[in-house]
């Protein structure tokens, strides 16, 4: 039993830096390798995953066996490592690197038990997790009804297996997915959501099966469910989840340029994926070993790579690759070259008259304890980073440090805000039958003028199953020939389409008084401003040609500077920008009978393609 616990520790602790330090250099050949093909930066993270499970098990088994164990060790030769025991270090000795392999570091008996445990525990949650994921997949698939044969999804089902070479692939579809999926080993199925056969644009509905049907030529599905098994036993680094989401991301990029190149021209799917990221299908499920199109977080990079692939010659090509591949060999040599042995100490520490007698023969020894200096060293990296964050966040706005604690304070209350009104809009979603444009469309064809607001809500909640029993859309409406700002507050039902009711605000133009505790209102603010920078148009709604006003509602303080922006209306890739240059912004200060004060408003922002 001491002998798999001290292979164990060794193979545990010896992942910790081995890993972290596999994950660096991959990132470096991925970073070589970005304008290769998805294909070479795909395999080089599955070699990195790979090698992330063999290379701290066969080093540490290496060296566990390379080490001979005399029955009594001199006290030059250990180091005692237990939770309060101190690591003692002497004076001049031989080189580390020298003494690695045959020097093992002994562990306190309490201290290896609790990492062990520790470790177990974490492996049954990460099993279970994975357990309940295959468990959600099999539900998924029942759910779902064979579609119609002689149907459009069966045409461009058949068309695209003759260009891919792939045999029969059961379509189905399901109103519990709200993306296409891939699921099935032996046989292969596509579960489609029933939103997006109801699309009258073919050409979502054919990025979608495209897409999946590439995901079944490549047996995805069979090799995800291989490097979840494998990763199982990594589920306690922060490294390993980061090699998967690497993964992910380079899978869907692979999937996208074989899209490109076989079955659908790049520009047509890139728009596809924008539309499907800004409507409800593109919507993540919880946790499942499926694989689908919204496996991946990295919108932006996908569109970008469809629209500029850069073109290596072959010569450069392949010094990249010579390059990665050698860089990748670093952490390999590095892994059995310094890989630790440790030895479990049973008997626990040593006796005083042992420890009396060692102090004698080495000198006097300095103590460090680990678990204090472990902890006191993570707790300095805490706050120095965050002190360095706080004054960086300062010196941009110009503002003195009591002022700055006010806003940390309201940043950190509106980020909560923010989670909680976007929980409560997922759950809300999962509840609409029309989409937010529908909506806007039945608010405007009534009330003709400027959208200024859509937000989904819902009333009279039912305690019993916490959800609410009406599920609407409230759409501001501002009318432009007005003289005074007159908004038309249309409540539109996500059910059925209806409007449930309509209200009228006035509003005056001239800021309403204030007692300086809140922001007065402001109304429209780009003609107020001192500085009003031009917010940068991203390239990626460059790229897809999209355009148009985005609004963005500011808090300005009392020196006129902005502490707060959130956006209001406008193109979701265009949203980031605005608020960005928003920030940036200066006005004059406003004062009411002689005092500033703060002053809340919009700031208007015009895209426009050139």
């Amino acid at each position: 039993m001491r002998i798999v616990s001290q292979l164990l520790l060794g193979v545990l602790l010896n992942a910790c830096w081995q890993i972290a330090l596999l994950y660096a250099f991959a990132a470096l050949c991925s970073w070589l390798l970005r304008k290769t093909a998805a294909r070479y930066r795909h395999l080089l993270w599955v070699a990195a995953l790979v090698l992330s499970f063999s290379l701290p098990l066969v080093s540490s088994s290496l060296v566990f066996l390379s080490v001979s164990w005399p029955e009594k060790q001199t006290a030059t030769e250990q180091v005692v490592l237990s939770p309060m025991t101190p690591i003692e270090l002497r004076g001049p000795q031989l080189p580390v690197a020298a003494n690695v392999a045959s020097t093992p570091i002994r562990i306190g008996n309490k201290l290896a038990t609790t990492l062990i445990s520790a470790y177990l525990l974490i492996l049954i949650f990460s099993s279970s997790k994975l357990l309940l994921a295959w468990k959600r997949t099999q539900a998924i698939t029942r759910t779902g009804r064979p579609i119609e044969v002689n149907g459009r999804v069966h045409t461009i089902v058949e068309n695209y297996r003759g260009a891919l070479g792939v045999g029969r692939v059961q379509i189905l579809s399901s109103s519990s997915v709200p993306v296409p999926l891939t699921v099935g080993v032996r046989h292969p199925s596509i579960i489609l959501p029933e939103k997006l056969l109801a699309e009258v644009d073919d050409e979502l509905l054919k990025s979608g099966i495209g897409h999946e049907l590439i995901h079944i030529s490549r047996r995805d599905y069979v090799f995800n469910l291989l490097y979840e098994i494998v990763l199982l036993p990594l589920s306690f680094h922060p490294a390993a989840a980061l090699i998967r989401r690497r993964i992910r991301q380079t899978r869907e990029l692979c999937c996208d340029e074989l899209m490109a190149e076989k079955l659908q021209n790049a520009q047509v799917y890139a728009r596809s994926l924008v539309q499907l990221a800004t409507s409800p299908h593109l919507r993540r499920l919880a946790a499942t070993t499926t694989v689908g199109i919204a496996d991946a977080d990295n919108l932006e990079v996908r569109i970008m790579s469809l629209l500029s692939r850069s073109k290596q010659n072959v010569r450069q090509k392949r010094l990249l690759l010579l390059a990665a591949s050698l860089l990748l060999v670093v952490p390999c040599v590095a892994a059995a070259s310094f890989a630790l042995s440790f030895d479990v100490d049973q008997q626990g520490l040593n006796t005083s008259a042992e420890k009396s007698e060692r102090e004698k023969e080495e000198g006097r020894l300095k103590p460090i304890y680990l678990n204090s200096w472990f902890q006191d060293k993570r707790k300095e990296e805490r706050q120095r980073e965050e002190r360095e964050r706080e004054e960086k966040e300062r010196a941009e706005r110009g503002v003195s440090p009591e002022a700055g604690q006010e806003i940390e304070t309201k940043i950190r209350r509106e980020r909560e805000e923010q989670k909680m009104r976007a929980e409560r809009q997922a759950e809300l979603a999962k509840l609409a039958r029309i989409s937010m444009d529908q909506a806007i469309q039945i608010a405007t064809s009534k009330y003709p003028g400027t959208v200024m607001e859509c937000s989904l809500g819902g009333e009279h909640w039912d305690e019993s199953e916490r959800k609410p029993t009406e599920v609407f859309y409230r759409v501001v409406i501002v009318s432009p020939n007005d003289p005074k700002i007159i908004a038309n507050h249309v409540w539109v039902s996500a059910t059925d389409g209806r409007i449930i009711k309509t209200e009228k605000e006035e509003r005056d133009n001239e800021s309403s008084r204030s007692d300086g505790r809140e922001p007065i209102s402001a109304g429209e603010l780009n003609g107020n401003a001192i500085s009003l920078p031009s917010p940068e148009y991203p390239a990626i709604a460059r790229a897809v040609g999209a355009e148009g006003t985005v609004k963005v509602q500011v808090i300005i303080d009392e020196t006129g500077n902005v502490i707060a922006a959130k956006v209001v209306s406008g193109h979701p890739l265009l949203q980031s920008a605005a608020v960005e240059a928003s920030r940036q912004a200066r006005f004059s200060p406003t004062k009411l009978q002689g005092e500033p004060v703060k002053v809340s408003g919009v700031i208007t922002y015009n895209f426009v393609k050139q």
